[in-house]
């Protein structure tokens, strides 16, 4: 990592070899900023030891430079995600940064659409996967003090969410009910919890007295390996108040420390047992996920204050917690589609 120096520009190093007195050898680069002297550090090392003119560098090194000058700042999944682009992505990576223009760049993004081919046949990657290739080159290129402007995207897809409201949802706390995944549908459901915070929860985290549960890490798998990291968001830190029936299942749990884990398996088995327990009692599929989306929906439909379900939620805005996760029920709608007839049916009656 670059430091600043007296001068106010910023020094990153990298090692190159130890002398016959013992003394530390070092190829030095000096930068106005900090990302800068650490991108030409990164280029340095992945050029084998080479300083790498601009107009000589791939987009897959830049690329690589990136993802390096971000781990560790970036959360593991991001991280994960830049590798996976840079793996899939193809033979366009290995093109200079510095022929890269906005025809090339556009013909590349259709094929990695097309799975890399440019028939149009064969399997299709979502519009999120090429949106999310787009950003990342883009903003690699940009680094580099490339600016292409904007290209043609896949337009993003309509989500079509699977909410269970009170019916469907009292049926799936039956089917979960003595399981080893009762309680973290029930804290999804009652609480808004992410899975990834579900799995983060420490019995350390329960006030048991109170029935406050604090929320304050996420454990993610990622590649077959577990990391523990804060919360998605600032906003996501929050303590929530869970039901005395809640309180005294996971009171009940066995333990050797209040630091153990209350839900110790893998995050991704809730993903894959979740639906499963449902398919092998007869109900509708829905996500694991989709239990948050029930929490902010039904407390909507009640009438319950926005700014509440924003809070014990933990979305950092309204806007996305409005869009994404609040679904209006049948019932609600008719209901409200009834009020809006009655009101054009006195407007007909004056007529």
């Amino acid at each position: 990592m670059a430091t600043r120096l007296p001068s106010g520009k910023w020094r990153a190093q990298v090692f190159l070899y130890t002398d016959a007195n013992g003394k530390r050898i070092y190829e030095s680069f000096i930068a106005d900023t900090a990302d800068e002297a650490d991108y030409e550090a990164l280029t340095f090392k992945l050029g084998k030891g080479k300083r790498v003119e601009k107009k000589n560098i791939t987009l897959r090194a830049a690329m690589r430079a990136c993802i390096e000058s971000k781990r560790g700042i970036l959360s593991p999944a991001t991280i994960q995600g830049y590798e996976v682009i840079e793996r899939n992505f193809g033979a366009f990576l290995d093109t200079p940064i510095m022929q890269i223009n906005k025809i090339n760049l556009q013909t590349a993004i259709n094929q990695y659409m097309f799975g890399g081919r440019n028939d149009g046949k064969g399997g299709t990657r979502s519009p999120k996967s090429v949106r999310n290739a787009y950003g990342f080159i883009n903003s690699v290129l940009r680094q580099n003090d490339i600016n292409l402007g904007e290209i043609a995207l896949p337009q993003k897809q309509e989500i079509e969410y699977a909410t269970p409201f009170d019916a469907e949802l009292s049926k799936i706390f039956d089917a979960v009910k003595g399981t080893n995944i009762e309680i973290p549908v029930l804290l999804a459901t009652f609480c808004s919890l992410r899975r990834s915070e579900i799995c983060g929860l420490r019995f350390s985290d329960v006030d048991f007295e109170n029935n406050a549960i604090c929320i304050d890490r996420a454990r993610l798998r990622i590649a077959k390996e577990e990391h523990i990291k804060t919360t998605k968001t600032k906003k996501s830190k929050r303590v929530v108040f869970a039901t005395d029936y809640i309180v005294s299942l996971i009171k009940a749990l066995p333990r050797k420390s209040e630091d153990d884990l209350i839900f110790p398996y893998s995050p991704n088995m809730l993903t894959k047992r979740f639906p499963q327990i449902l398919k092998n009692c007869g109900l509708e599929h829905c996500r694991f996920h989709d239990l948050r989306h029930s929490f902010a929906s039904i407390l909507y439909d009640h009438g319950i204050d926005l700014s509440y379900i924003q809070t014990i939620g933990g979305w950092s805005s309204d806007r996305v917690m409005k869009s994404r996760y609040i679904q209006i029920s049948d019932k609600r709608m008719k209901g409200k589609s009834e009020e809006a007839n009655e009101i054009f049916e006195q407007i007909l009656k004056k007529a």
